[in-house]
């Protein structure tokens, strides 16, 4: 017999994790669109450019190591104030050294060292304030922000870019922080729900060390990787494919990545009803299959605007669909350790999607059909994780 929890669900949390975690994954993404005139206009090559994105990613995930347990140890809301004002100190950076390369590299390394602040917050937050069937419900909403922002912001990038240049594109980022930074100060409390202590080094890395070859976390964190990864990837690409190749505007190209984000969304209130009915097991193999019928469609059928577009969406369905219940999964059994959890969680995907991702668009990924190829590797990997995993985690039927 299941006991219903009898208490309201609260909204404030959610909506201050959102604001928190929009910071950092704006950062990711709103910068896409712009790659290919930043390499025309340094006259830099591809690769060069990718390390706008390579280096935000490490800085991101590796900082995250550092601010989960310091928030774990002092509280979310000193982290908040040091990792935001770190991201706005890069931003600054980009937006007055804009015209060199090295400049705009190191800016983008301090916004992914401030950033990685951002979600480690988001989700610590929510681990504070809610439990159970509350703290699912809470990472669903969460990940339309989570996920979708990395969707809507090529939206915004595409169309500054064109109407008013990729430098406009830092100048809204610095604008945009000020006011979450402002908003921050003033609004956000501290949740950390048990009394704060000190920091220690050494307690730190053995909580790592134990953390990393633990099977749940390592597990439950996978899903979530793999299709950050797919989805990153993707991003990267496609600029140039549909810019160059089929010859789109960054604006045209912003406008397309809407859909993406339609899809994205209907994954994830898709996943919010049918938890209801539906054991988790069973969502995370519907959304590995889709992840695998997008690859297949990129590799069967020939290049064109309407299969890049539709196998992405398809990709950002599945997406809403994992993200939730990996994140929830991950965190359930970690009230104590939520922010290092998070850290290690969030630092492996920002240094895989960085470092690995930024080799495969260098190397491998430039079509349609190893985009395609990439997928169905993703999915096999993601069920394979499936498959041998039998916790009784993964099977836990829904609450109805």
């Amino acid at each position: 017999m299941k006991i219903k929890q009898n208490t309201s669900f609260r909204k404030t949390p959610l909506l201050l994790a959102m604001m928190i975690i929009a910071t950092g994954q704006v950062g990711v993404a709103i910068y896409l669109p712009a790659l290919p005139q930043i390499s025309q206009s340094l006259s830099v090559t591809q690769a060069d450019v990718q390390l706008l994105v390579t280096l935000y990613l490490v800085g991101f995930g590796g900082s995250q190591l550092f601010y989960g347990p310091l928030s774990d140890a002092i509280g979310r809301r000193p982290v908040f104030i040091i990792g935001q004002g770190i991201y706005l100190i890069g931003t600054l950076i980009c937006v007055l050294f804009c015209s060199s390369l090295v400049g705009l590299i190191t800016g983008r390394l301090l916004q992914g060292l401030g950033s990685g602040s951002a979600s480690v917050l988001g989700r610590s937050v929510l681990r504070d304030s809610y439990d159970g069937a509350h703290l699912t419900k809470a990472l669903s909403y969460i990940s339309v922000t989570a996920s979708v922002m990395p969707i809507f912001a090529p939206v915004l990038g595409g169309w500054l870019t064109f109407q008013l240049g990729w430098q406009s594109v830092f100048v809204f980022v610095l604008i945009y922080l000020v006011a979450i930074f402002c908003l921050g100060l003033k609004i956000l409390p501290e949740t950390l729900p048990y009394a704060p202590s000190r920091f220690n080094w050494k307690n730190v890395g053995q909580q790592y060390l134990e953390l990393i070859v633990n099977k749940q976390v390592i597990t439950s964190a996978s899903y979530n990787w793999l299709s950050y990864l797919a989805a990153l990837v993707s991003l990267s690409v496609l600029p140039f494919i549909l810019q160059q190749t089929l010859g789109l505007s960054a604006a045209e190209y912003g406008t397309l990545m809407i859909v993406p984000s339609m899809g994205l969304m209907v994954g994830s209130v898709s996943m919010n009803v049918l938890s209801r009915y539906v054991a988790r097991r069973n969502i995370l193999a519907a959304a590995i299959m889709i992840v695998g019928a997008a690859g297949a469609w990129l590799t069967l059928l020939p290049l064109s605007l309407f299969n890049l577009i539709w196998a992405f969406t398809w990709l950002t369905v599945a997406q809403g669909l994992s993200f939730p219940i990996s994140i929830s999964m991950l965190l359930e059994p970690h009230k104590k350790q939520a922010g290092a959890v998070s850290a290690l969680s969030g630092s492996v995907q920002m240094g895989l999607s960085g470092i690995f991702g930024g080799y495969l668009v260098q190397n491998w990924i430039q079509t349609q059909f190893s985009l395609g190829l990439f997928y169905l590797l993703v999915a096999s990997v993601m069920m394979s994780v499936l498959i041998s995993t039998r916790s009784a985690v993964y099977a836990q039927q829904p609450s109805v």
